[in-house]
């Protein structure tokens, strides 16, 4: 399997999820199952390995050393640059089995999403994509409000969520992932990216 990461946005949690859905595939598929591929220019998920010193579940490598390396690996999890376009989308489409696409619940990124789904439906052919809310607040409904936005729009949506948890940077500065933090935030947001697992896997 094939999952890319990206946004047309910046701030919406990329990195953290193609970290935890490439933690999910590999606690699922087993030790040497799952290789993360880091194609985003600011290195994030490089950084991220780096820090861990080997508590990552899987290994990462860069886009230029992938090549000869993601063959061997039942999943692959592609970290991209941002905010991409035309060709560059053309061919992050084409060459995964689903394009993940993270955003929050806010009015802007929901504007936003509207728009790559416009540069998708460009492209012709079949783009299999489905948008992930990410940090999402207890306390209030903007999320409910923009699900039903993009629902209108016949975007698709995962059913799970993230939840707005502060344990999430907390990983990312330990270089682990959020699993291996105690407390309840920790655990429930490793709930949530295991509910968006089951539905990549489904």
């Amino acid at each position: 399997m094939i999952l890319t990461v990206t946004s047309h946005k910046g701030g919406v949690g990329k990195t953290i999820s193609a970290i935890h859905l490439a933690a999910y595939l590999a606690r699922r598929d087993g030790e040497g199952s799952t290789v993360m591929v880091d194609a985003d220019p600011n290195g994030s998920a490089l950084g991220w390995a780096r820090r861990g010193k080997g508590r990552l579940p899987f290994e990462v490598v860069s886009s230029r050393d992938a090549g000869g390396v993601v063959r061997s690996f039942e999943n692959v999890v592609v970290d991209t640059q941002g905010r991409p376009r035309g060709e560059g989308l053309r061919r992050l489409v084409e060459g995964c089995d689903l394009l993940v696409v993270p955003s929050t619940p806010d009015a802007m990124s929901t504007e936003t999403i509207i728009l790559m789904a416009r540069d998708l439906r460009e492209l012709g052919g079949r783009a299999d994509y489905r948008v992930l809310l990410t940090m999402v607040k207890w306390y209030n409904r903007r999320a409910a409000q923009a699900r039903k936005e993009l629902n209108k729009r016949n975007i698709p949506l995962f059913a799970a969520q993230i939840r707005d948890r502060a344990a999430f940077p907390t990983a990312e500065l330990r270089g682990v992932p959020v699993y291996e933090l105690k407390g309840r935030g920790a655990r429930e947001g490793w709930e949530d990216y295991e509910a968006v697992g089951r539905e990549v896997s489904g």
